[in-house]
């Protein structure tokens, strides 16, 4: 793959960019131009995330000379739908720019870190085609972490939680001195970056309980801490409502209701959301898990079984995976 030192025309992507409305040129850029770029008069231009370059920073890359930064914020369960990306890309090619960097430690063949462009790295890399990107010499950290946040906002693609993860290692690897020096740099007012930061302050446990804490809303995050911090005891209760949390409980009033109700051992969801059908790998019924009127947890079995099964023994081995399961329950 031969793409070193080629350029990009008005008439290739940069054009589609500038008719598309993604890339403006710029008369008078931001950045402090270097002395060898003033003498060769280079046009410069802006994408919609504010990222300015000049033409010839426009360049086709081999794949295999990049990969993503250590501080890329982009977990791998939200990668997205890749193959849906990759026959855009072989149909329209590939019209929206990476932003790289020169490798801060290269290696083998890898010369450039990825700063935000995974999915489209993945794509053409798969693909076998070469990856257009904007290769920019951003030595500050503080500065590539504002370009992949200014992107990621523009998309919308990257959770909340993702997000806090990234901002705790920044703060842990004193990137940013403070919570106040790094909300200054992504544009935001400090409380609502501890707000998104209640993600990162959660339990693993109860992170790994929830529906899809990925699209947890930062208020539920929020009351969360609030009510984890109020009350210690508070723990065990929220690890049960847990799986509902984003589901049924879609807001902190009604978190702290099914909170409430559940301390005072009433039914915090409805029957039929929690009633489910057991079967066999052939369909046959075994038995329904349901909450009864009074909120208490019931297990009735197909009365076809009766002959079939000891139920003596059914109950004593249930008795025992009982005695397990809360030897080893939070705070118990």
């Amino acid at each position: 793959m031969n793409n070193k030192g080629r350029n990009i025309h008005n008439s290739g992507p940069l054009g589609m960019l500038m008719q598309r409305g993604d890339v403006k040129k710029v008369d008078e850029p931001d950045v402090e131009e270097t002395q060898e770029k003033r003498k060769t008069g280079a046009s410069y231009f802006k994408t919609q995330t504010g990222i300015e370059f000049a033409e010839t920073e426009l360049v086709y890359v081999d794949p295999k000379e990049c990969e993503p930064w250590k501080y890329a914020n982009r977990q791998d369960d939200e990668m997205g739908d890749i193959d849906e990306l990759i026959e855009s890309i072989k149909t329209n090619k590939q019209l929206q720019p990476a932003l790289i960097r020169p490798h801060t430690a290269p290696h083998d063949n890898v010369k450039y870190e990825i700063i935000f462009g995974r999915r489209r790295h993945i794509a053409c890399s798969k693909l076998g085609i070469p990856f257009l990107a904007i290769r920019k010499d951003i030595q500050n950290e503080q500065d590539a972490i504002a370009s992949q946040d200014a992107e990621n906002k523009l998309r919308d693609d990257v959770s909340n939680y993702s997000n806090a993860l990234l901002y705790q290692r920044l703060l842990k690897d004193h990137i940013f001195k403070s919570e106040g020096e790094l909300a200054r740099k992504l544009g935001v007012a400090t409380s609502t970056l501890n707000d998104l930061m209640s993600y990162a302050r959660l339990p693993e446990e109860l992170v790994a309980s929830v529906h899809n804490i990925h699209t947890l809303s930062r208020n539920l995050a929020s009351t969360l801490v609030k009510l984890l911090g109020k009350d210690k005891s508070n723990k065990a209760a929220l690890l049960q409502l847990a799986p509902e949390l984003g589901k049924t409980i879609t807001s902190p009033a009604k978190l702290e209701r099914a909170l409430e109700k559940l301390k005072q051992g009433k039914p915090t969801i409805s029957q039929h959301k929690l009633s489910k059908i057991y079967k066999s790998s052939t369909g046959e019924k075994h038995f329904t898990f349901k909450y009864d009127q009074r909120g208490t947890p019931t297990i009735v079995f197909n009365k076809t079984l009766a002959p079939k099964l000891d139920f003596e023994d059914v109950c004593s081995k249930l008795n025992k995976l009982i005695q397990n399961a809360m030897s080893g329950y939070p705070d118990k």
